[in-house]
């Protein structure tokens, strides 16, 4: 299931790579890797090397595509931006999903418009570094298509106090991915 937000806006997944619901965290995944937390393997093996200027991940070197077929990739890193555009769709961060007890950001279709019942939900389901989980709970690190250099590519960052898309490393750090459809 996709969900849009906004006018001309992306279709969001329901829920992350690697999970069943819109409350798992899915898994880890460096950038254009598609191994899920590492599963035991070397990550150094698994993020993209062959994407290191400016061109966002074509569909043989994206996660979502790799991993759930030709209808999904990862979202730019202009689409992330404009998922935190107020003009766009608000998103809060919340301690209490559904009353599930799960901690994230809910991004919500604007009063007034037609999306204005659609919803997305990112869980803060923190990174993961050399096999070990950082922030569950705390923060989210969300991959985008798009490269920053040699090796870095840009992320949706989220805690309870900011949001905002920045940098970190490809191959070294696993974050979760959020797949758009690719239509």
């Amino acid at each position: 299931k996709a969900v849009q937000l906004w006018a001309n806006g992306p279709y969001f997944a329901e829920y992350n790579i690697g999970a069943t619901s819109a409350t798992e965290n899915g898994g880890y995944y460096t950038w254009g890797g598609t191994y899920e937390n590492g599963d035991g393997k070397d990550w150094s093996d698994d993020h993209n090397t062959t994407n290191t200027g400016s061109e966002d991940l074509t569909s043989t070197e994206d996660t979502a595509t790799k991993l759930w077929g030709s209808k999904w990739r990862m979202p730019t890193k202009e689409e992330l931006a404009a998922l935190l555009n107020q003009e766009n769709c608000i998103c809060t961060w919340t301690e209490n999903y559904k009353g599930t007890g799960v901690k994230g950001l809910l991004c919500q279709g604007k009063e007034g418009t037609a999306f204005a019942f659609n919803s997305v939900f990112l869980p803060a389901a923190g990174h993961c570094i050399i096999g070990v989980v950082h922030s569950r709970g705390s923060s989210g690190y969300y991959w985008s298509s798009s490269p920053y250099g040699s090796d870095l590519a840009y992320r949706l960052y989220f805690g309870s106090g900011s949001q905002y898309v920045g940098s970190d490393s490809s191959s070294l750090k696993g974050c979760s991915v959020r797949a758009v459809l690719a239509e």
